[in-house]
């Protein structure tokens, strides 16, 4: 033997040119097949994605308006025909303000609607998970002080 392979022991040589013989013949087989990788998995059902509702609120105010009570009867009925579906409710605030007072409206806005959910009697207090972001984590980034509409809401994700 010569080169590299003189200074392997007698059994990892035999192995390297077995496997060395094998590969060469798999390459000039006749008729070989390809090896196809399998299709990626198809995406997860529509229904183990969450459904998002919103309720938008005045700024500085944690009341339920009349569409915010409709969003929390929708979910609500969603819910009572789903006994294995969860509910989880996140409050946010816009940039106006300081953030400490945002953190405590975020809160209690995620209270009230929460709140409304159990008291209509289809939801146990058991399936509703409760969180508030403030103005941390605000769907449409403003900050300095900006007041943006579209940041005071609470999302309700029904999953």
């Amino acid at each position: 033997m010569s080169g590299f392979f003189k200074h392997l022991p007698y059994n990892l040589t035999r192995a390297c040119g077995v496997a060395a013989l094998l590969l060469m013949a798999a390459c000039t087989m006749p008729g070989r097949q390809t090896v196809n990788t399998p299709p990626p998995p198809p995406p997860p059902p529509a229904s183990a994605q969450p459904s998002v509702y919103q309720v938008t609120f005045a700024p500085g105010s944690y009341e339920i308006n009349p569409a915010g009570q409709r969003a929390i009867e929708d979910v609500s009925s969603v819910v009572d025909s789903n006994p294995n579906a969860l509910v989880t409710v996140v409050g946010r605030t816009d940039a106006s303000g300081s953030a400490d007072y945002n953190m405590k409206l975020s809160q209690k806005r995620a209270a009230a609607v929460r709140d409304d959910l159990i008291s209509l009697g289809k939801i146990p207090a058991a399936r509703v998970d409760t969180a508030w972001t403030g103005e941390v984590k605000q769907i449409v980034g403003t900050y300095n002080g900006v007041a943006d509409a579209r940041n005071r809401v609470v999302d309700i994700y029904i999953h």
